[in-house]
Order: C-alpha cells, then sequence, then structure tokens
C-alpha cells in the first residue's frame, strides 16, 4: 500500500457517443491523495475489497459521478454518496474525504 499523500488520482469522464457507445477520457489529476480500504484486513488482496476511503487536497471535485483511477488501486472506482471538504480551524480548506465503491459499468 502506498504511503499516505503518495497517490494521484485520475478523474475519468465518461461520455456518450454516437449509437451509445462510451468514450473516456481523462479529465483532471490530484497529486497528493491517499485512498485505502475501509476495514482493511491485514493479508486480504486489494482486489477483494469493494468500498475504499478517500483523503485528497483542498480543490478535489466534492461531487463526480466520472470513474475514478488511481495509483496503486487501478480503475474503476467512483464516488459512493457525496465528498466532504474539511476546514481547519482558521476555516481553511484542509482536506476532501468521503468513500469510493468498485464500479460497475451498467452499459
Amino acid at each position: 500500500m502506498s504511503d499516505l499523500g503518495n497517490q494521484t488520482v485520475r478523474v475519468v469522464e465518461r461520455v456518450r457517443r454516437k449509437r451509445g457507445v462510451m468514450d473516456e477520457t481523462t479529465t483532471a489529476e490530484y497529486p497528493g491523495c491517499s485512498v485505502q480500504p475501509e476495514g482493511a484486513v491485514e493479508g486480504v488482496p486489494l482486489e477483494r475489497h469493494t468500498r475504499w476511503i478517500l483523503y485528497a487536497p483542498p480543490g478535489f471535485p466534492e461531487s463526480t459521478e466520472n470513474v475514478l483511477d488511481i495509483d496503486g488501486i487501478g480503475p474503476r472506482l467512483h464516488v459512493d454518496g457525496d465528498l466532504q471538504t474539511w476546514y481547519d480551524d482558521d476555516g481553511i480548506a484542509d482536506h476532501v474525504t468521503g468513500y469510493l465503491e468498485r464500479w460497475v459499468s451498467s452499459g
């Protein structure tokens, strides 16, 4: 598993083209992220996890329906619910956090 804050998350935008074909384009990269399995158990391979926790730097989009490609984990995660920006005691954005889950194509 990568060190905390050592992963890059790429936002992959999915756009429906002619005849229902989906086209995917990487639209933005966010270095300095950390994505860890929720409730990780030592010895369980990463590919067996279905739910993850994201910690991202301020400015990460709080709401997205796009697919995420994450260093060390691979593509095909997406936001489960809403992401939330957390602020420090001075009211300055500190980080964005939320849950991700395995993305399953519906077509």
